[in-house]
């Protein structure tokens, strides 16, 4: 049986506590934070997300938050995803700016170039052109397909994603005051959770202490 003063002394080390310090601890946390508290990576990750990068991100607040028990994991689960969501909304906002910006470089090009040819009048019926100025066509043209090509890589992709959606800023805004009232909402709770916690940690130490 452990006795009165072992128990004492596991109570202090727990305080003292501040996590794993080596790479091989520190790894095994960040597996762990994927498995216990976020649950599996797919809850929270869209493709080409980065889940070593979650992973990092749960080890870091549970460093600075130090949850104890189920309760307290779970809304530190809830902080996790508020913050990795907040994050994914700064690219959304990029995204929906380069693939409106890109496609209208791109159109402008592309108009420019057409100003540089006119119908033949030779062959009109075989849709014939005449080519006024080849050189400032062909760079017209090429700036109108890097245009294009920018236009759709990953991140204006993601902002055209979220530009299918009605009234995209507008969501985006609501959506974003959510998660911020959400994060601090789960936060304060933490705290409170974690004060009352050492409060009644406190208490059956001093009862202990005086039944000693």
């Amino acid at each position: 049986m452990t006795s009165e003063k072992q128990i004492k002394a596991n109570r202090r080390n727990a305080r003292k506590s501040t996590g794993p310090k080596t790479p091989e601890g520190k790894a095994i946390v960040r597996s762990n934070a994927l498995k216990h508290g976020l649950r599996s990576e797919s809850a929270l990750l869209l493709p080409g997300e980065d889940g070593s990068a979650l992973g990092q991100l749960r080890e870091h607040i549970c460093m600075d938050l130090k949850p104890v028990g189920e309760l307290e994991n779970l809304l530190v689960d809830q902080v996790v995803a508020c913050i990795w969501k907040l994050r994914r909304l700064n690219l959304i906002e990029d995204g929906v700016l380069a693939w409106e910006y890109y496609g209208i470089q791109a159109e402008r090009r592309e108009r420019e170039a057409k100003s540089y040819e006119k119908s033949s009048l030779f062959l009109p019926m075989m849709g014939e052109i005449e080519i006024t100025d080849e050189r400032k066509r062909e760079e017209a043209l090429q700036l109108a397909r890097e245009a294009r090509e920018i236009q759709e890589s990953e991140i204006p992709t993601v902002g055209l994603a979220f530009v299918k959606s009605q009234d995209t800023f507008s969501r985006l805004i609501r959506y974003q005051t959510m998660l911020d009232r959400s994060l601090y909402r789960a936060i304060h709770e933490l705290k409170q959770l974690q004060a009352d916690r050492k409060v009644d940690e406190g208490s059956a130490i001093d009862m202990s202490e005086g039944m000693a």
